[in-house]
């Protein structure tokens, strides 16, 4: 039986793979019985979408976003009206990219990863979406905020 020993570079790629792991699940990771513990700041003037406002907001869009547990972690993830996503993130030490299908399911966005991540491939997994300003914020299962997302209109190309 041979151990297979990962070196360094391959530690902090997969750390790489799990910080995309967190910008796309871990916002999307709550259950409706950890809603209640996601604090927004009163002057942060956060405000919860309900389904059709995420569906009306995430369709066809681009998503620059910052992730805040993982210092240097960007990401850009395009969502598409039809269902599917991508994302491609990157940080000091790697780069990667993530494809999957998004739905609202009781007010929240749910998505299942189909490539990128093969932990995480096929495990649905949901959670609210909210507003502060232009910007949209998600949240880690303890209630911290986990991304802060930047939204802009998205054009495929022409076939």
């Amino acid at each position: 039986m041979t151990i297979y020993k990962s070196s360094p570079l391959e530690r902090l790629l997969y750390l790489g793979f799990l910080c995309i792991a967190s910008l796309v699940s871990s916002p999307l990771a709550l259950s409706e019985t950890n809603l209640s513990k996601i604090s927004v700041e009163p002057d942060a003037a956060a405000i919860k979408l309900n389904g059709g406002e995420i569906l009306r907001t995430f369709a066809d869009v681009r998503d620059d976003a910052k992730v805040q547990d993982a210092a240097g972690t960007r990401a850009v993830n395009h969502w598409y009206s039809d269902g599917n996503f991508i994302s491609r993130w990157s940080n000091g030490v790697g780069s990667g990219e993530v494809t999957g299908t998004w739905r609202i399911e009781k007010n929240m966005r749910c998505i299942t990863i189909t490539a990128g991540l093969p932990q995480r491939v096929g495990k649905e997994r949901c959670g609210p979406v909210f507003r502060r300003g232009s910007e949209y914020l998600s949240f880690n299962s303890d209630g911290s905020i986990h991304g802060i997302h930047t939204l802009s209109p998205l054009t495929r190309p022409s076939k």
